[in-house]
């Protein structure tokens, strides 16, 4: 993994992203940043782009499943690979988030080795 990669953590409870942060280094990601939700995303992204955003669902402000419309729209941040974290299992709120266009995403609490593997997918689809 490259360590020069720059990740954005967006969530809301310090614990949960400092447990995503501490993987991510495991992992070999030196270049992670945090930012309690999504309006604060858009901002950081606005003067610094992400090679892989990792976002909670249900944050303050603007939650997870609306940055990943917002990114979406904008032409510059289409292609940043996007990975969801929820406690969120409602199947109609799963349905909802694929639907958006969500194809990568882990349910609360985070299992290891799972979160490792998308991570590594991620970067995949995205060299290819």
């Amino acid at each position: 993994m490259n360590p020069f990669t720059k990740i954005l953590v967006v969530e809301d409870d310090p614990g949960s992203a400092k447990l995503v942060t501490y993987h991510l280094r495991m992992m070999g990601f030196k270049n992670t940043t945090e930012v309690t939700d999504g309006n604060s995303a858009l901002e950081h992204l606005k003067k610094e782009k992400a090679d892989l955003v990792i976002a909670d669902w249900h944050m303050p402000n603007m939650n997870g499943l609306n940055l990943f419309r917002a990114l979406r729209e904008e032409e510059l941040w289409q292609d940043i690979p996007f990975l969801m974290i929820t406690v969120e299992k409602d199947h109609k709120k799963v349905q909802e988030a694929i639907q958006a266009g969500v194809r990568d995403y882990i349910v609360k609490p985070i299992n290891v080795e799972m979160f490792k593997r998308k991570i590594r997918e991620l970067f995949r689809l995205n060299e290819v």
